[in-house]
């Protein structure tokens, strides 16, 4: 008996494309700190910590998503 196979974008897809966004994410927002450590230009600092803020507040926001997609467990207690 054939059992229809989901398309190969469904879960597994979504999951590797939000891994990688994530990914390349965290290495930007890694890059900019580093870029931040390295200047002596104030104008330049003050630039790449604009940068540096919008990526953590799209960071914050893709986690906050994430947990809000994760059911919550039943709390236990003891009888």
């Amino acid at each position: 008996m054939d059992h229809p196979q989901p398309p190969a974008q469904t879960l597994l897809g979504s999951l590797i494309s939000s891994f990688s966004r994530s990914r390349r994410l965290e290495d930007r927002i890694r890059k900019l700190c580093a870029q931040a450590v390295a200047t002596t230009d104030l104008s330049e600092l003050s630039q790449i910590l604009e940068q540096i803020t919008a990526a953590l507040h799209d960071h914050i926001e893709r986690l906050r998503k994430l947990a809000a997609r994760r059911p919550i467990p039943p709390e236990r207690r003891r009888s």
